[in-house]
C-alpha cells in the first residue's frame, strides 16, 4: 500500500518525494524501487510530527516553500488531487489547504470513519473549513455534506508552528489533529473534487481497493 502512494505520488510531479516511516520492512521496500525513506522516532504522536521530524533531517529542507503530507492509506489516489490541494495553498493566504468531496451515499454522512467538513464561502473551488467532524455537519435535511481527503498541503513556517503546539480539546474529542490548527487561528483552505479516492479504514475498505485493482 505504502509502495502505491508513493508511485501516485511521482506522477504528481511537484518536487521530490520522501517516506517517512519508523519501519525496516517499509525502508527496504521503498529504497529497493529507487525511493528515498526518512527513518523516524515509532513515538510520535501523530503523522505530522513525523513528517516535521522527516523535514529536520533532509539536508536541503530549506529550499521547500511547501510540504504535502499524503498519508498511506490512499493507495489510489489521483495526481491530479494532489496538485489540486497544492494549487490551492501556492494561489491564496490559507495556512494549510486540503481537499473534500461531496457525499453521494447516505450511509458515508453517519459513518464516524467517514470524517465531514463544514466549510464558509462554498463555491465550486471550495471554502474555508470551519469545523472537521465524525459526525454529521452541518445539520441539514436537504444539504450537502462533504467528505475531508486526508492531504494537507503546509506552508513550512505553519508545520513548524502546529507541530510545537499542545494537543488541543477538540482534537482529543473528535480525534482529529487537524481542529489543532483552527483552534489556535490557523485558516484551513479546502478544494473540492468530483474523484473520491478509496481510503483504507477498514477490512472492507481493503476488499473494495484490491476489486478495484483487479
Amino acid at each position: 500500500m505504502i509502495q502505491r502512494v508513493y508511485e501516485q505520488s511521482l506522477k504528481a510531479s511537484l518536487g521530490e518525494t520522501y517516506i517517512a516511516s519508523d519501519s525496516l520492512e517499509v525502508k527496504n521496500l521503498i529504497e529497493n524501487i529507487g525511493g528515498k525513506v526518512i527513518m523516524t522516532d515509532p513515538d510520535l504522536p501523530s503523522g505530522t510530527d513525523r513528517i516535521y521530524q522527516a523535514l529536520q533531517k533532509i539536508d536541503n529542507k530549506n529550499d521547500f516553500d511547501y510540504i504535502i503530507n499524503l498519508q498511506g492509506d490512499l493507495p489510489i489516489i489521483d495526481p491530479k488531487i494532489i496538485e489540486k490541494t497544492a494549487n490551492l495553498i501556492d494561489n491564496s493566504s490559507f495556512d494549510i489547504a486540503t481537499i473534500a468531496v461531496k457525499i453521494n451515499d447516505q450511509k458515508d454522512i453517519s459513518d464516524p470513519n467517514i470524517v465531514k467538513v463544514a466549510m464558509a464561502n462554498l463555491s465550486d473551488i471550495g471554502g474555508k473549513a470551519l469545523y472537521f467532524s465524525r459526525s454529521a455537519i452541518p445539520y441539514s435535511k436537504d444539504g450537502d455534506f462533504y467528505e475531508h481527503i486526508g492531504i494537507y498541503v503546509y506552508k513550512k513556517s505553519t508545520l513548524e508552528e502546529f507541530v510545537n503546539l499542545p494537543v488541543s480539546n477538540l482534537e482529543k474529542l473528535e480525534k482529529l489533529e487537524q481542529l489543532r490548527a483552527l483552534e489556535n487561528n490557523m485558516s484551513i483552505g479546502v478544494a473540492l473534487t468530483d474523484s473520491k479516492p478509496i481510503s483504507i479504514d477498514t477490512e472492507a475498505d481493503l476488499e473494495k481497493a484490491r476489486k478495484f485493482l483487479n
